[in-house]
């Protein structure tokens, strides 16, 4: 178990599909414990588990994510309280299992070869002993572990990346929709661009934040979807949504005369990973449409440019 410079959550868990987990030695100076692995969970989903304290009672917290390959980026993670130290890792689940884990290091190290950047790296060997159950909501995916072994994740030798950008303007030839929404105690923000009214792929992201039985869910879709799936009206009087799978049904924009904000109607709902059938649409759900321009960097961009 041991020491972590950072442990970046939603990046770690929207990259989840990949190898299994990492142990790192603490030094002397106390910069706290952490731990984590990954396992194959049921459904085609994989669960990534990883714990970290800054403290030196342990007291830190454990991230659950679950993710499985497909055409969009989705996922969840899981967040609760835990027990980090240099010897085992605990956490109560709640109806979603628990985490106890005994650290067994072999004293020997070992080097792994990473072909992104042609170096070689060492690590200790050795296996985590004990407990480890996990079921999702409903069933859609679960994973059980008495013994993991020690492997450090491959993915965090490499560099490499993309980032996103946006300008707005009355000049911009595209659209933003933003949608916000509080309702039922939890949290649904979206984002979705299109960079002319009659061409070009539309990028989207939603997310979900709630809270059940003490254990905080953060849930997230995005991708890019066909130019159809998103049409305004060049004065921005009205907009319809309709996207592909994991999505189904529409909704739709208008603006009316005197309001404060647009009217935003329909049946759009998304399947998160955990929470299906969620809707967006609704008078609970506020939305905004801009002039704006998006531009996506670091691999191949599917947007039109502006």
């Amino acid at each position: 178990m041991k020491r972590l410079s950072s442990i970046c959550l939603l990046l770690g868990i929207l990259a989840i599909v990949g190898t299994a987990q990492a142990r790192v030695t603490a030094s002397a100076e106390f910069f706290g414990y952490s731990a984590g692995f990954r396992l194959q969970g049921t459904n085609g989903y994989v669960v990534g588990i990883s714990a970290f304290s800054d403290r030196r009672d342990g007291k830190g917290k454990i991230y659950i994510g679950v993710a499985r390959k497909g055409e969009h980026r989705s996922g969840a993670f899981y967040e609760a309280p835990a027990v980090v130290s240099e010897d085992f890792l605990k956490a109560d689940l709640g109806r979603f299992g628990r985490v106890d884990l005994a650290l067994h290091p072999s004293g020997r190290t070992k080097e792994i070869h990473v072909k992104c950047n042609g170096g070689s790296y060492p690590f200790e060997t050795g296996f985590f002993e004990g407990s480890v159950e996990f079921e999702g909501e409903k069933g859609y995916t679960s994973v059980e572990a008495t013994q993991i072994p020690f492997q450090p994740l491959v993915t965090s030798f490499c560099g490499g990346g993309s980032g996103k950008g946006e300008s707005r303007g009355p000049g911009e030839p595209g659209a933003r929709l933003l949608g916000l929404s509080f309702a039922n105690g939890q949290r649904l923000t979206f984002q979705v661009n299109k960079n002319h009214p009659h061409r070009g792929r539309v990028p989207f992201s939603f997310g979900l934040v709630e809270r059940r039985e003490g254990i905080q869910i953060h849930r997230s879709v995005e991708g890019f979807a066909p130019s159809r799936s998103f049409n305004f009206e060049p004065d921005f009087s009205s907009a319809e949504l309709k996207l592909p799978p994991p999505f189904s049904g529409s909704a739709t924009l208008r603006r009316r005369p005197n309001a404060v904000t647009p009217s935003w109607d329909g049946n759009l709902s998304v399947d998160f990973v955990g929470h299906p059938n969620f809707p967006l649409a609704g008078p609970g759900v506020y939305v905004s449409l801009a002039h704006a321009c998006f531009s996506y960097s670091g691999t191949p961009s599917f947007a039109e440019s502006c």
